[in-house]
């Protein structure tokens, strides 16, 4: 009794449109519990439909009602939607568009993404057309991300929807939806190949750092580091050398510090560039540098080293031990290992502070070294290490005067707890 109430009350609605599509929001509901009550609720929003003065109204109030038969599973609804398609085509061209770009959003909603592509097709707006069928790939897109049913017949929409993509940015933005489709079901080679495609830098740039890390979280980025960094000097070749930077910052966040500085060599002042990118990726991950810096030279490696050391001793953190022992490793400059030197001060680590100082060859510098060595650990009240430590200082003056400061720190050390201080006789 409460349908037929609710159903006769549809019509106090003035409004033709809001009508037609309360009535087919109810036969859905209906025709979902499966109640007999859906049919006559449908064709009283089809009739509704009709009467409205406004073709464009009348038109959209139609594929209203075609969508929640859709959706409520009637088959017939798709007859309504063909309707639409063909007897729209006596509107003038803008009005026309405006209801073919209703239809689209219709069948994305529904999936279907077949017939989308086609009415899409319809609009003669070219701007509002690629905006449709870019949509129509984005959300096919993500749907094969979640669903691998159907995933041949659903690129193959993506597919047709993109050969008619002309204006950008809606093509690279289309090409970029296309790739992570590829990537998702598996399509490696394929969604590479795609990259050399893309118009804008930007996308192009997004899409290749999609790529590299996919590939990567899925563990198989070594396999293809080849071709894509043939992929890299090709977009570098249309998107100038300085793309080279972008794609490089990729592969070294990827934990690809060969391929970041193969990329980088090939550019002009490459030394300055390489230390761009190491402190981004310091401010980054710094934990992606060690394999970046495995791949430099003696010479890469200090100019580097010295650049990353100054930022580390600001913020000493012991986390960024790996990093540091990465820096000396790789470089045969002093200067480098004064200052993880004193990152090893820093961080308590004064065993591998001495181990540098005493392969330090220049004068000054081992002194430095070993006195500030010398000095942590006579705070430490490891005074025969100080005393040692302070022995390997070259300059004999300057070993001199450091012993000489050592011992007689010691013996305040010793002496504080013992000698008060003589406030005078009370005779």
């Amino acid at each position: 009794m409460l349908v037929e109430e609710i159903l006769s009350s549809v019509d106090v609605i003035q409004d033709p449109y809001i009508k037609s599509t309360t009535y087919a929001k109810i036969g859905e509901r209906l025709a979902r519990a499966k109640h007999n009550g859906y049919r006559a609720a449908f064709l009283k929003s089809i009739e509704t439909a009709r009467e409205i003065d406004d073709p464009v109204r009348m038109f959209r109030a139609l594929l209203s009602t075609a969508y929640s038969m859709r959706k409520a599973g009637i088959k017939s609804a798709k007859r309504i939607f063909r309707g639409v398609l063909e007897d729209s085509k006596v509107l003038p061209r803008q009005h026309r568009d405006a209801v073919m770009a209703s239809a689209v959003s219709y069948l994305i909603s529904l999936g279907d993404f077949g017939d989308a592509v086609v009415y899409a097709l319809e609009i003669t707006d070219g701007r509002l057309r690629d905006d449709l069928l870019l949509e129509i790939i984005r959300v096919n897109s993500k749907t094969i991300s979640r669903e691998r049913l159907k995933v041949t017949y659903r690129l193959r929409r993506s597919q047709l929807a993109l050969e008619y993509i002309r204006n950008e940015p809606q093509r690279s933005k289309a090409l970029f939806e296309f790739i992570k489709s590829h990537l998702a079901v598996g399509n490696y080679e394929k969604s590479i190949s795609l990259l050399g495609q893309i118009g804008r830098r930007e996308w192009a740039r997004q899409a290749f750092k999609e790529v590299v890390f996919y590939l990567k979280e899925r563990g198989v980025l070594g396999h293809y580091i080849d071709v894509l960094v043939e992929t890299a000097r090709g977009l570098a070749e249309r998107f100038g050398e300085s793309f080279k930077w972008e794609l490089a910052l990729a592969f070294a966040l990827t934990g690809e510090g060969f391929s970041a500085v193969e990329l980088v060599r090939e550019l002009e002042d490459p030394g300055e560039i390489l230390v761009r990118l190491a402190v981004e990726l310091f401010d980054r991950d710094p934990y992606v540098l060690p394999a970046f810096i495995d791949a430099l030279d003696d010479d890469e490696t200090t100019l580097v080293g010295k650049a990353l050391l100054n930022r580390i001793l600001d913020n000493p953190s012991p986390s960024l031990a790996g990093l540091v022992e990465a820096v000396v490793k790789n470089t045969r400059s002093e200067e480098v290992w004064v200052k993880a030197a004193r990152y090893y001060v820093l961080t308590d680590r004064l065993d591998l502070a001495k181990e540098i100082g005493l392969r330090i060859q220049n004068p000054k510098l081992r002194s430095v070294v070993m006195a500030d060595v010398a000095h942590s650990l006579l705070r430490k009240g490891r005074v025969g290490e100080a005393v040692d430590a302070a022995l390997e200082v070259r300059e004999p003056k300057y070993s001199s005067i450091l012993i000489s400061e050592i011992l007689v720190g010691a013996l305040d050390r010793e002496l504080s707890g013992r000698v008060k201080q003589w406030n005078g006789s009370r005779r």
